[in-house]
């Protein structure tokens, strides 16, 4: 028993070498990993801005196609409603589109 404890404690440095140069390799390996997310992440975040700006564009442009549509109904109201005067002097109202 004691002669293998002996055995697993002079086995220690040639172990301990092994680790070191996994750990070595790990190291890099991270560090690239670490590259890759930093870009990734650096994609994403342009790719929403890019995409925010877009969406911001095309609701500018909804609402400005909606005012335009709101005061032609107020006009086509306004329209109707001296239509409906006009047919007390016998004149056709303006017909709609």
């Amino acid at each position: 028993m004691l002669e293998q404890k002996m055995q697993g404690l002079q086995d220690l440095p040639r172990r301990f070498d092994g680790l070191e140069s996994k750990v070595a390799g790990l190291d890099s390996r991270v560090g690239a990993l670490e590259s890759q997310v930093l870009q990734l992440r650096q994609e994403i975040r342009d790719g929403f801005l890019a995409m925010r700006s877009e969406l911001r564009g095309w609701l500018d442009e909804t609402q400005r196609l909606m005012r335009v549509l709101h005061e032609d109904a107020i006009s086509r109201i306004a329209t109707m409603r001296e239509g409906k005067g006009s047919r007390d002097t016998g004149e056709d109202p303006p017909r709609m589109l």
